[in-house]
């Protein structure tokens, strides 16, 4: 099957062989697109017919509310999905935008035809429920964290509290970040020129250093006890 070295790595269809992919495709809809670089994939507010899975590159999830402010949800990388809480919620329209950050090569699946299993009852479909059972999961103990991050008082205790989970998710004191300034402060939710400050302080008291996305904690016994 075309894109199968790319299908087999994510998590929604692992254990699913190639000759079961092939057997699935017409049953789940599935339709493959390529976006650029920028270019948008899904638009709030149009209909949520389809899951789309990331199979190659990089894209964000945003929110643009009445007054035009944006807020980065999320980035997703190779294997993450979009459009499935929409899914099980039965929602009639995407209440977010999904735009590449780079070039990018998705999977469209039909939302209706994945969660509720086919009349077959196939052992195929039953482990791609479970899979993406335990995709929700793990979506949702990420919204927590990050429930917990924007709960922090200021933007200093904000931005040390993001540098410590994302250094513990690379398990080094060297790790690159997958935002950009602006980025950053729309995911914190803070103001950028604060968030610049903030930066700069940190790396003139020798707390870390950085450059441009890739960050390095120097002391890092000073932000652990900022944590307990």
């Amino acid at each position: 099957m075309e894109n199968f070295s790319d299908i087999k790595r994510t998590k929604i269809f692992a254990q699913i062989s190639e000759n079961d992919m092939q057997a699935m495709a017409y049953c789940l809809k599935i339709k493959f697109a390529n976006y650029n670089k920028n270019q948008s994939i899904i638009s709030q507010g149009m209909s949520a017919e389809e899951v789309i899975l990331l199979l190659r590159g990089g894209a964000k999830v945003e929110n643009v509310d009445v007054l035009g402010d944006i807020s980065i949800i999320t980035k997703l990388k190779s294997g993450d999905i979009f459009g499935i809480e929409e899914s099980y919620k039965d929602e009639e329209f995407y209440k977010d935008n999904l735009i590449a950050t780079e070039n990018c090569l998705v999977m469209k699946i039909n939302r209706h035809r994945l969660i509720n299993p086919c009349q077959n009852r196939c052992k195929r479909h039953e482990i791609i429920v479970k899979n993406l059972v335990r995709l929700i999961v793990e979506r949702n103990a990420e919204l927590v964290e990050k429930l917990r991050l924007l709960s922090k008082k200021n933007t200093r205790e904000k931005v040390l509290t993001y540098l410590y989970n994302q250094s513990k998710i690379a398990n080094s004191t060297y790790f690159d970040i997958p935002f950009n300034k602006t980025e950053l402060a729309n995911y914190l939710s803070v103001d950028r020129s604060a968030l610049s400050i903030v930066l700069s302080k940190l790396k003139e008291d020798g707390v870390v250093d950085f450059d441009k996305k890739h960050y390095h904690i120097k002391k890092n016994d000073e932000i652990k006890a900022f944590h307990r």
